[in-house]
């Protein structure tokens, strides 16, 4: 009953960890570099982490709310990616050469994860209601 769920952890952790080291990895060679601040070890561990945990919490909603887990999941889950880009649009890096431009390089790094996520979530985990 845990195995789709746990191949939608790690395929969603695979595959976000893989586009946005792509997307920083870009934006590190072509625009301004901030792999000093947020390395690439570090956004793989964070797509990883939040794969699994994420997987966690749905499975458990399936397990408590039989009819509505899917509604409620999506909808803290949304909730809780559109939030977590306040952390980029707050955060102060004095010593980095232009600060203001950080939230347009870590503002698509939470939200790649978020639609990579609901985006496999819908194809793996069938109906089982």
């Amino acid at each position: 009953m845990f195995k789709p769920y746990f191949i939608l952890g790690l395929l969603a952790g695979v595959i976000s960890a893989a586009v946005s080291v792509v997307f920083a990895y870009t934006f590190n060679q072509k625009l301004l570099d901030f792999a000093q601040v947020l390395p690439y070890w570090k956004i793989i561990a964070v797509d990883f982490s939040l794969s699994l945990i994420g997987v966690g919490v749905y499975f458990g909603l399936s397990l408590i709310t039989k009819k509505i887990h899917k509604v409620v999941f999506y909808s803290l889950f949304s909730v809780a990616s559109i939030a977590s880009v306040l952390l980029p649009i707050t955060a102060n890096f004095p010593n980095l050469e232009f600060p203001e431009f950080y939230p347009t390089f870590a503002i698509p790094l939470h939200l790649i994860f978020s639609v990579i996520f609901l985006s496999l979530s819908s194809i793996i985990i069938k109906n089982e209601n």
